[in-house]
């Protein structure tokens, strides 16, 4: 087929086929269409677009799939399914939730043909081909097709879909057939990760409860034909599975150094890697730091590192280190920092990209390792992690994490600090919590003393967020007379929901057990002073009760005992 100049002259050739193909759909979808279809046929044509070598599949509405034996041509009627863009972006949203790994559709093309009736056009989406190594499944189900017929994604196409990775994914070669050489504690906690990560499918956690752990472990890509992959073993294999990985020992190590850089210990976590997490993070010393909120005589107290952001760090790191290189995954504590390190080279390209992003990135280091601790809730899908750090440590009032990357070999390092640097900045975060994290960026780079574009500059400035002469900037100490854009600060407005509720679960996890006065005292005094004193407890009452019920960050809180007896606990993974 020639390369078409445009889109109507690719719907055109599209049309004259004689056929239609396993990555090339027409539906009429005069008015409607269901979307669970849709997302069936977007899982089918996206694994056979992959299995044909091409880049994309398609589904075209508005045409008929029989070609008028007249004009040798399929006829054109037109299409009013999803009539607007907010239809649209519903669709593109399904489709992300519900496959795996998730697809980010661009809006579909629309053609306004003359053959079309009035209010109607011809919808082409475009549907990218899975990614080597990665078959796409549509609510825990693979589709394909035998060319015009759609169904279940056969055995030997889902297994060559998966071998593809071999030729550049180190995760995905097949190591052994020693089942033996797994731990079964390893695969009892990945078991439970895995519950928690899909609790809301119960049909997944059925098929679980009846499937032996090769089958599991099979549908998880992490075995093929009764072989365990490079990935299982580094997940979880047992210490002496390590000779099977064809040189390199993956292990994580932790170093601790005092304020001139000298190491004053460290330790080794070996195989599995699954089980390593925990017991390193157990090392870390976290401490209890006091943050005063301008106009409060109460400060705020918060651990000098989140938990989730130190597992986000920690996970990425095991799932994107270049294995083949040797080396290990290194989490170093200094005094005011943690630092995370791990050999490979950033792919996405800079940390900018992945904040502006809106697409997934489509190139993986360790696809089948990374899918894998995907599917046991380890690390975050759509390149959504790394923008939740920084947000978490936005909304903590501590400055951003740092990036670094070298060369020789290519490495990433990502260092989380643990208190704060220039008090003006966690103060502004405090009275200005709507700045767009964007801004927060530059002002975090400010207070650092690193370089800032002269535009961002200039809008920071033009916004009273600094002061000073270049290159000597520096946070304004008096935001709120200078932007003179919000007349009541934090003691009126209180920070938001998500805060407060994090504040409540850290406070459980760090004591088991907690009685409600204990949680009422916690958030009184933080609670604004606009609210009145019912209002705080019926605030607190609502935050408790949406903690029981739908949770933050996967995890939720229930009640034992009764009366004076009563505690609030986190429910048990």
């Amino acid at each position: 087929m020639d390369t078409p100049s445009n889109d109507a002259e690719r719907l055109d050739q599209f049309r004259r086929l004689p056929v239609e193909t396993e990555w090339l759909e027409f539906k009429e979808a005069k008015t409607s269409f269901d979307p669970d279809a849709l997302g069936r046929y977007v899982c089918a044509l996206s694994n056979e677009a992959n299995l044909c070598k091409r880049d994309a599949g398609w589904l075209i509405f508005g045409v008929k799939d029989k070609i008028d034996p007249a004009t040798g041509t399929r006829p054109v009627l037109g299409s009013r399914y999803a009539p607007n863009p907010a239809d649209i972006n519903e669709l593109k949203r399904q489709i992300s939730s519900f496959t795996a790994p998730a697809l980010g559709l661009a809006d579909p093309v629309e053609i306004f043909c003359a053959e079309c009736t009035p209010g109607t056009r011809v919808l082409m989406w475009r549907i990218p081909a899975a990614l080597p190594g990665m078959p796409v499944a549509w609510k825990g189900h693979y589709y394909g097709r035998s060319r015009e017929a759609m169904g279940a994604l056969p055995l030997n196409k889902l297994d060559a879909l998966r071998v593809q990775s071999i030729a550049h994914d180190w995760s995905a070669v097949l190591a052994t057939d020693d089942w033996r050489l797994l731990d079964p504690a390893a695969i009892a906690l990945a078991q439970a990760l895995y519950k928690r990560r899909h609790a809301t499918h119960s049909h997944l956690l059925t098929t679980l409860q009846h499937q032996s752990v090769s089958d599991w472990l099979h549908g998880l890509r992490l075995a093929v034909n009764g072989q365990l992959t490079r990935a299982a073993l580094v997940l979880l294999g047992k210490p002496e599975a390590a000779s099977h990985l064809g040189g390199p020992t993956p292990r994580l190590t932790w170093v601790l150094t005092d304020h001139t850089g000298e190491i004053q210990t460290h330790q080794h976590f070996d195989l599995p890697l699954i089980m390593a997490t925990d017991p390193l993070v157990a090392k870390l010393r976290i401490m209890t730091v006091n943050l005063l909120p301008p106009r409060q005589t109460a400060p705020l107290n918060l651990p000098n590192y989140d938990d989730w952001v130190i597992r986000e760090a920690l996970h990425n790191c095991i799932a994107h280190q270049d294995y083949a290189q040797g080396g290990r995954v290194r989490v170093t504590e200094a005094p005011d920092s943690l630092t995370f390190f791990n050999l490979g080279s950033f792919l996405p390209g800079s940390v900018e990209r992945v904040l502006r992003s809106r697409q997934p990135e489509q190139r993986y280091r360790n696809a089948c390792l990374a899918h894998a601790m995907v599917e046991l809730d380890l690390i975050e899908t759509l390149n959504s992690g790394l923008p939740k750090m920084f947000r978490l440590q936005k909304e903590r009032f501590f400055p951003l994490p740092d990036f670094e990357f070298a060369q020789a070999p290519d490495s990433v390092s990502v260092r989380v600090y643990g208190k704060t640097i220039d008090e003006n900045y966690s103060r502004l975060l405090m009275e200005r919590s709507d700045l767009p994290l964007e801004q927060v960026i530059w002002l975090d780079r400010v207070q650092k003393k690193h370089k800032v574009d002269a535009l961002h500059i200039t809008q920071l400035r033009k916004a009273g967020l600094i002061e000073g002469r270049k290159p000597n900037y520096f946070v304004s100490a008096h935001v709120a007379n200078a932007t003179d854009t919000r007349p009541e600060y934090t003691l009126n407005k209180g920070l938001d929901d998500h805060y407060y509720k994090r504040l409540i679960l850290q406070h459980i996890q760090k004591f088991k057990s907690v009685p409600p006065p204990e949680i009422r005292a916690l958030l009184l005094g933080k609670l604004p002073d606009s609210l009145t004193a019912t209002q705080k407890q019926v605030k607190i009452k609502n935050l408790l009760a949406t903690l029981r019920v739908t949770g933050l960050d996967g995890l939720r809180i229930t009640t034992s005992g009764s009366g004076k007896g009563a505690r609030w606990e986190l429910v048990k993974p």
